[in-house]
């Protein structure tokens, strides 16, 4: 059931972003895709799968590391840590975990969210055989 699921929010975020707005950061033959949304944008089925409940008031943020050799992608493991600040400075520690979609891993947090709350999310990204940590900073806004 969960077969792709992951891949295909992504792509969610990626088509819903203003033209140009990709969300990824690279380092050397590493990418790592990010992205954030409300649960409620989660199919009773993903969310199910994901152990995640679907509310308008839950952000969910995915990350997904991969290695890139030419046309070949594949998916690496990542550990992710970092904050999310509110416009006022209110920080709140993200705790993530590892999703396993096919041959896909990805790694997910929740964090509870406010209607019209902008939130600036700091990561830091160790992806399994690449040699340094990758920062990730993104503000998003999120609706009721």
């Amino acid at each position: 059931m969960m077969r792709h699921v992951l891949r295909i929010l992504l792509i969610w975020a990626a088509t819903t972003l203003p033209a140009g707005a990709e969300q990824s950061v690279s380092s050397g033959d590493i990418v790592v895709h990010y992205s954030a949304m409300t649960t409620a944008d989660l199919t009773p089925d993903v969310a199910s799968a994901l152990n995640v409940s679907r509310s308008r008031k839950r952000a969910l943020v995915v990350i997904h590391a991969q290695h890139v050799d030419g046309a070949q992608r594949q998916s690496r493991a990542a550990t992710v840590r970092g904050t999310s600040k509110n416009l006022v400075g209110q920080s709140r520690e993200l705790e993530f975990r590892s999703v396993r979609d096919g041959d896909a891993e990805y790694a997910i947090a929740t964090r509870p969210v406010a209607n019209l709350e902008t939130l600036v999310f700091e990561l830091v990204v160790d992806v399994e055989g690449h040699p340094s940590s990758l920062p990730i900073r993104f503000r998003q806004q999120f609706y009721h």
